[in-house]
């Protein structure tokens, strides 16, 4: 039987909100996503359903890893990884912030080729991300010493938010989804 203790509140969206949480039965941490579906509404719950399908497909170290999806009146509750590291976009701004100027180029590489390589996994699948950004890569450190001193040559790339992701003859793969002030200037049009 599924036990989770949790700890904390991490992030709070729209239709979901995002704790840190522990599952009981194994005491491993992990983020907890409450969704309230009475707030997505059909679209929404196309979106929720197909990102747990992707997840449920894919077992890829730069992929964010789905444990347990629990489904309850109203709410949907996904056992997801915890990264501790937070998004690609804040290291960088945080990153900028310190040094004053931007990553250096071997960090940007050892980084891009987690990226690509979680990207390679999905397009094998034939899935189609569709809105990968700085805010949807997080990073996950394995130990405490490089968390707290931001190493991120010894960080891992987790690439999350398949909710408008592409499956095969999963819905139309043309429609335009994503964030606009990520998009090509010719998309937007």
């Amino acid at each position: 039987m599924l036990k989770v203790e949790i700890m904390k509140k991490l992030d709070e969206g729209s239709f979901a909100k995002v704790y840190l949480a522990r599952d009981m039965n194994n005491n491993k941490i992990l983020a907890l996503k409450k969704i309230d579906e009475k707030k997505l509404g059909n679209k929404g719950k196309i979106y929720l359903q197909n990102e747990i399908k992707i997840l449920r497909m894919i077992n890829h170290l730069n992929i964010i890893k789905l444990y347990f999806v629990l489904k309850k009146p109203n709410f949907t509750f996904l056992g997801i990884e915890y990264c501790n590291g937070k998004s690609l976009r804040d290291n960088l701004y945080e990153y900028i912030n310190q040094h004053k100027k931007p990553f250096p180029e071997k960090l940007v590489q050892k980084l891009m080729k987690q990226i690509l390589s979680g990207v390679k996994c999905l397009h094998d699948k034939g899935i189609i991300h569709r809105d990968l950004k700085l805010d949807n890569i997080l990073i996950y450190y394995d130990n405490d010493f490089d968390l707290k001193n931001k190493n991120l040559y010894a960080a891992t790339i987790k690439i999350i938010d398949f909710n408008t992701s592409y499956i095969p003859n999963s819905f139309n793969p043309f429609s335009v989804v994503g964030t606009p002030l990520n998009m090509a200037p010719s998309i937007v049009q």
